[in-house]
């Protein structure tokens, strides 16, 4: 059996790919190559009298990406791929007529994952980066569609999803360019009320620290520490400390700017820059309810995790 193996994450704003090999001597996954490319799922979706639904035009993008993907897959000769489907996705009423038409173009077959089960496995992928320790921990993966949250003591987890995303709030609240400050205040409400109405029953007065995974969370991280975009990779981000302060400073500065001056000043792309403020905004109000100073980054997540599972499932870790 190949010791190649890969993962393919489908979300609201990114699709991305990480192919690894497992390695004995380190007994760790080794990162061979990655991609990502943005996907813009969350302008996709539509709200009907029979709920929520994908428009079934973005499958031609989304299976344009998917071909790429499968390039590197047989370059490196991979064996084994799981993809999911996370975000909006998750919340379609049409996700099984979507994904079908992407697995009859490409071939791959991705399965829709719980939002607890997003929340477990990136934990699992933070867990293997990061020396934790034994003390109560969270660890936040915001996404474009959802945002996840775990809170971990000893082999014990406490696990939410929410359907707070970057994506979904920028195409909800933040429609003008730079937002106005009447619309950064809805978002701050919204998502001030929406954390405490979905997180109310969580153990956090115990958490003694908090990690944050997910495009935003890491942009931020790199951006704050002068660290390139180009240069986002586990030895450059895993472990950097942003903090609360720290980060209200850089939102009143960003708000203001347009996206391409936050394009230019920042060295962020077009996809990101669009998302940005209110995947910043809600970073900040997620330490702010966490009562949190500090956040620690965290590059490795649900990619990781995902073949994590699968090492620990098979024959590779023997």
């Amino acid at each position: 059996m190949s010791r190649k193996l890969a993962s393919i994450d489908l979300g609201t704003h990114t699709a991305r790919l990480l192919v690894a090999e497992w390695d004995d001597a380190s007994h760790n996954l080794l990162p061979i190559v990655r991609h990502r490319t943005y996907v813009h799922l969350g302008s996709a979706f539509q709200y009907t009298s029979g709920g929520v639904v994908l428009s079934m035009a973005a499958t031609s993008r989304v299976v344009g990406i998917l071909q790429a993907f499968k390039r590197p897959l047989h370059e490196y000769g991979v064996k084994t791929t799981i993809a999911i489907a996370t975000g909006v996705i998750r919340q379609a009423q049409n996700r099984d007529d979507f994904l079908g038409v992407l697995r009859e173009e490409t071939g791959i077959d991705i399965s829709v994952v719980s939002g607890e089960d997003e929340a477990r496995l990136t934990a699992t992928a933070v867990h293997h980066a990061l020396d934790m320790g034994n003390k109560p921990h969270g660890v936040v993966d915001l996404g474009g569609g959802s945002t996840e949250f775990v809170v971990a003591e000893n082999d014990q987890w406490w696990v939410r999803s929410l359907a707070l995303g970057a994506s979904v709030l920028t195409e909800n609240y933040l429609k003008t360019d730079p937002p106005g400050q009447a619309a950064v205040s809805s978002l701050r409400k919204f998502v001030r009320q929406s954390l405490m109405n979905g997180l109310d029953r969580a153990p956090f007065p115990r958490v003694f620290s908090l990690v944050g995974t997910g495009g935003t969370i890491v942009t931020l991280g790199a951006t704050l520490h002068g660290i390139p975009l180009k240069k986002l990779d586990p030895d450059h981000v895993n472990g950097l400390e942003i903090t609360r302060g720290a980060i209200r400073e850089f939102f009143a500065e960003m708000i203001t700017l347009k996206q391409e001056e936050r394009m230019r000043r920042y060295g962020l792309d077009g996809g990101r820059a669009g998302v940005f403020p209110a995947g910043v905004l809600l970073a900040t109000e997620i330490m702010n309810f966490f009562s949190m100073d500090q956040l620690t980054v965290c590059f490795s997540d649900l990619l990781e995790g995902l073949l994590w599972e699968q090492v620990e499932d098979s024959e590779y870790a023997q």
